[in-house]
Formats: C-alpha cells, sequence, structure tokens
C-alpha cells in the first residue's frame, strides 16, 4: 500500500479528501489521509503561507519517509509569499497554477532535500468552490430552496471554458458567487457533501487542472517511490 497525504487548508479540503479522494484512491492501492497545517501549537488550519508550508511538508517528508506529500491549495487569494504569485496574475488559471506549484516544488526540493517524486504540490484554480461548478444540478439539489438559483448558477458556468475559470476576484471567485444560496452555503458541510453528489468522475472531467494532479496520484501507487516525474523537475 502506497502511502500519501495530502495537506490542505482546512476541514472542507480535509472532509474532501477523506470522503472523495481517498475511497477511489484506495482502489489503486493509495492510503491517503489528511494533514492541516499547524498554525499555533494544537490549532490547525487557516494562516496559510510559505513559511508554514515549508515547516508543514518537511514535518511530513520526515516524518514520513517512505510516504508521498502533496498538497491541495486555492489559488484565490494565495498568500504573496509563495513564489509567482504575483508575476503570472495575467496567465490562464491552469497555467498560473502550473507555474506557482512548479516554483513551490523547486523550493521545497531545495530546502528539504527531499527526492523530487516525494513531493507532488497541487494549486487549485481558483479555490475548492470551482469543483461544485463542475454539476449545477447536483449542486442545486443539496438543498430544495437552492433550486430557484439554478439558472444563475449555470448560466455563471456557461459562461467560461471550464469550472477552474470562474473568477477570482472578492466579487467573483467560486465562494462569492454561491453567496447567493438561501439557506446559506456551508462550506465545511454542503462543500464534502456536494461534491460527493457529484462524483469525483465528473469533477475530473470538468476541470482539466484537478484531473491533471489527481492521474499524477494514481500513478504513484504503480511505481517504486524513486521513480521520478519529470514534469517537476527543473
Amino acid at each position: 500500500m502506497t502511502r500519501l497525504f495530502i495537506i490542505g487548508e482546512g476541514p472542507t479540503e480535509e472532509a474532501f479528501v477523506k470522503s472523495v479522494l481517498a475511497p477511489v484512491l484506495r482502489l489503486s492501492n493509495i492510503f491517503a489521509k489528511p494533514l492541516l497545517m499547524e498554525t499555533s501549537r494544537g490549532h490547525y488550519g487557516g494562516g496559510l503561507n510559505l513559511d508554514r508550508t515549508r515547516r508543514a511538508v518537511r514535518n511530513a517528508l520526515q516524518e514520513h519517509n517512505d510516504a508521498y506529500i502533496t498538497t491541495m491549495f486555492d489559488l484565490y487569494a494565495l498568500d504573496t509569499s509563495f513564489a509567482g504569485v504575483i508575476e503570472s496574475a495575467s496567465l490562464a488559471p491552469s497555467k498560473r497554477a502550473e507555474h506557482i506549484e512548479h516554483l513551490l516544488h523547486r523550493d521545497i526540493v531545495a530546502r528539504v532535500g527531499c527526492r523530487p517524486e516525494r513531493f507532488i504540490p497541487h494549486i487549485q484554480p481558483h479555490e475548492f468552490e470551482s469543483l461544485l461548478f463542475s454539476d449545477i444540478d447536483k449542486l442545486c439539489d443539496a438543498e430544495p430552496e437552492w433550486d430557484e438559483h439554478r439558472a444563475i448558477l449555470s448560466k455563471i458556468r456557461a459562461d467560461v471554458a471550464d469550472p477552474e475559470w470562474i473568477n477570482d476576484s472578492p466579487q467573483t471567485a467560486p465562494s462569492k458567487r454561491l453567496e447567493i444560496l438561501r439557506p446559506r452555503y456551508r462550506k465545511t458541510t454542503h462543500g464534502p457533501a456536494s461534491a460527493i453528489r457529484i462524483t469525483l468522475d465528473k469533477i475530473r472531467e470538468q476541470c482539466p487542472h484537478f484531473r491533471q494532479w489527481f492521474e499524477r496520484l494514481l500513478q504513484i501507487g504503480a511505481q517504486p517511490l524513486a521513480a521520478r516525474l519529470p514534469e517537476f523537475i527543473s
């Protein structure tokens, strides 16, 4: 069994890993477990920046020397301490995420001294909620009252090439688009439950950057730990 630790920003990502990703990865002989970054002694989640990320990844790599480590961070409002965040602002969402991922991978490998294949960074364009726009009908089925917003949300989805292109400003980020919902969209409860309803297959179909990441994760179950993932080697 290949071990994989997925470092997330908060309880939503933690629940998504447990309920959506882990059951599917297990079918490929990969045991996936979420990790939240420690922001202070005994407190986890939130406060994402490069220093804390370095520390969390280093600790996970050193504590679990037979495992792979990946991340699940939002591109939306990603802290500018991460290299590439500012200068990549004009790039398409997936290209921007790839650029930041590449720089983060290089930074971690250089500072921690781990084998490159052990760390697989992932930055989600633009945030977790973009995945929920993969199937508006299934999303709106979560609450009976949400049906009245189906047309508006469907238009938001139809106006972009894929859900990962939904804008990342404080007014138009995916999570901000969901603020029209009543009863209120609750990230930690509606998010993972809606993702289960939408299905991982649908999310992979609609969200190319997410799909590429997940396919990389599937590869680690079929190769020895020493094998390299060349797209991250600089």
